[in-house]
């Protein structure tokens, strides 16, 4: 919401992007616009001796799209530093969202998690005859992290908590009537399939990953 309520740029863009920006526009006041103007880019903290960082989608970009099937370089990419960052350390726990998919990771001794997504989870990785019970993607998603705060001693213990909880998608479709793309959202609650297919498959396909190897 953040990034297409200030985008104001249309060029590069699709007919249907510059509508979803101009509808998320239409929803928001002036003073939801300068609270979101005013939120910072990331937030960081240790816990446990570990440097954590939130962000939306990507220490560079606020709309990056990075997968927990990615290239290592790019997975890697989440723990560095940028001019976005509050600190210019390497991160030990990374914690995003974007992708609307919950997993967490470990690669080079550190820890990515995605939240997932409180409401509108997706899964990319989908085949008809190997899926399981949709209702293990279509859930309200969080993750929780417990440790010592603003500890930079690793002795101390730290948990990391995936939690999915089943909700009422249908009472919630109920509540939609001023949604543009009403049928894809639908879609994507009740079988947890991203609207745009098209997209995602260009973005594996630049990395050279074809999602029906894996």
């Amino acid at each position: 919401t953040r990034d297409f309520s200030l985008d104001n740029n249309p060029n590069n863009k699709t007919d249907l992007a510059v509508k979803r920006i101009s509808w998320n526009k239409s929803m928001l006041t002036n003073d939801d616009v300068n609270y979101l103007k005013n939120l910072p880019y990331c937030y960081e903290f240790y816990l446990s001796g570990r440097l954590v960082r939130m962000f939306h989608a990507a220490p560079t970009k606020i709309n990056d799209f990075i997968g927990n099937i990615d290239t290592l370089d790019r997975l890697y990419s989440l723990f560095l530093p940028s001019d976005n960052t509050v600190s210019k350390n390497k991160a030990d726990v990374v914690i995003y969202g974007h992708i609307h998919m919950q997993f967490m990771q470990r690669i080079y001794n550190r820890t990515i998690i995605n939240s997932g997504s409180v409401g509108n989870a997706i899964d990319v990785f989908r085949d008809d005859k190997k899926d399981g019970n949709v209702r293990n993607t279509t859930c309200a998603n969080y993750a929780v992290i417990s440790g010592d705060y603003n500890s930079k001693d690793y002795s101390n213990p730290i948990s990391y908590e995936l939690v999915s909880v089943p909700y009422d998608i249908d009472k919630e479709l109920l509540d939609d009537d001023k949604n543009i793309e009403k049928e894809d959202y639908e879609t994507e609650l009740k079988k947890g399939k991203y609207r745009d297919m098209t997209k995602i498959n260009k973005s594996f396909k630049i990395r050279g990953i074809n999602p029906k190897d894996i």
